[in-house]
């Protein structure tokens, strides 16, 4: 299955794409989306499959939302698994843009823990971080944590976290923030991560079925390689009007 709504976007090494300004993803009233590159059913999901066959939860699937030309709502309440494999790898990125509602601790991006990656995470407690990939890469807006800072709340954001053998990077909106000057003072590590995604990758929630997110995503992404500055900027250009940037 190929992706044609938005031809702009960096396509190389993207592996998952979730975008429900596609009708071909997801629509209103449905209680499953699909991937637009592999055609991964996405489901509701439901209690901590492993790497095994999940039983999804038609309760726990966000929500339709016609905001923006077509993004998911996740009521905290809800999260999505992806049924299916989607590998080990050495090098990988997230890509996803993303509206949150509130300041509550631990609500989760990501979480491929079903089947042996790790966790990414918004405003974890563990370690006082507003951004933090298995506190690997962690990041604060301000210069100290602070749970519910405005650039962070009831706005849209673009987000790329990317990790290989030579550690992790963060962009928000275009920006690399880790190596950045200007935000210097805020970012705390770059370690390298466990690139595997596996089976039963979360996206909203922890792989346990706890831990869910409150607001808005769009537009979520997965490749098996390290984007440049260059495809972090493409992407962000291609659609920074749909989000009101």
């Amino acid at each position: 299955m190929s992706y044609h709504n938005n031809p702009r976007i960096a396509t190389d090494g993207l592996i998952f794409l979730l975008d429900p300004a596609s009708p071909k993803c997801f629509g209103s009233g449905e209680t499953t989306a699909t991937d637009l590159v592999g055609g991964k059913t996405c489901s509701g999901a439901n209690g901590s499959p492993g790497s095994g066959t999940p039983t999804p939860d038609t309760a726990r699937m966000p929500a339709y939302n016609s905001t923006n030309g077509g993004s998911f709502y996740f009521a905290a309440n809800d999260g999505i698994n992806v049924e299916g494999d989607l590998g080990s790898h050495s090098a990988v990125s997230y890509s996803l843009w993303f509206k949150a509602l509130d300041g509550a601790g631990n609500r989760y991006f990501f979480d491929a823990r079903n089947d042996g990656g790790t966790w990414f995470i918004r405003n974890y407690t563990g370690s006082n971080t507003n951004i933090t990939w298995a506190d690997n890469l962690r990041y604060n807006f301000d210069a100290t944590f602070n749970a519910s800072t405005s650039a962070f709340l009831n706005t849209w954001m673009y987000m790329v976290a990317t990790s290989n053998s030579s550690g992790t990077l963060l962009y928000l909106n275009g920006t690399e923030i880790t190596q950045s000057t200007e935000f210097r003072n805020v970012y705390v590590e770059n370690t390298s991560i466990d690139e595997d995604l596996g089976a039963n990758l979360r996206i909203g929630c922890r792989y346990t079925t706890s831990g869910f997110w409150y607001g808005y995503m769009a537009h979520i992404g997965i490749y098996n390689k390290t984007l440049s500055a260059g495809e972090v900027s493409q992407n962000y250009d291609s659609m920074k009007s749909r989000f009101g940037l």
